[in-house]
């Protein structure tokens, strides 16, 4: 996949599925086999799923101002994310998360994996990165 490819489907993807929460567009974007590690917690897709949906019982909102780092590398077909997730809970509590993510796309132009850190910036948030 080319830099141009990469960069419009890992926007694309943010949209549909962590500003939106789409769970109907996974399939879109991940490959069946799909491997998320986040905070050193491992999914599989179906797990993914459940993380999402989760995720809109909690949360009234997320959002990404912009990614601060975006690195592309086409030869490995892998996308490098630095980015702050403003979260709006239910609870009326509003706060950030920092993530580091990278996610590796095979030649489909599917997501087979993505390894993050989360670091959210206040205690109310810990944990919410792979909540299930």
């Amino acid at each position: 996949m080319n830099k141009t490819t990469l960069k419009d489907t890992i926007e694309q993807l943010y949209k549909d599925i962590l500003i939106n929460l789409d769970t109907k567009k996974i399939n879109n974007y991940f490959a069946t086999n799909y491997i998320q590690t986040t905070d050193h917690h491992t999914s599989n897709i179906k797990e993914f799923t459940e993380h999402l949906e989760k995720l809109k019982e909690i949360v009234t909102k997320l959002s990404i101002d912009t990614f601060k780092t975006m690195l592309i590398d086409e030869s490995q077909n892998i996308v490098f994310l630095r980015y702050d997730v403003i979260v709006e809970k239910k609870d009326r509590f509003v706060g950030k998360i920092e993530v580091y993510a990278e996610f590796i796309f095979n030649e489909e132009g599917k997501v087979i994996t993505c390894n993050e850190l989360t670091q959210p910036y206040n205690e109310k948030l810990e944990g919410i990165g792979s909540v299930k």
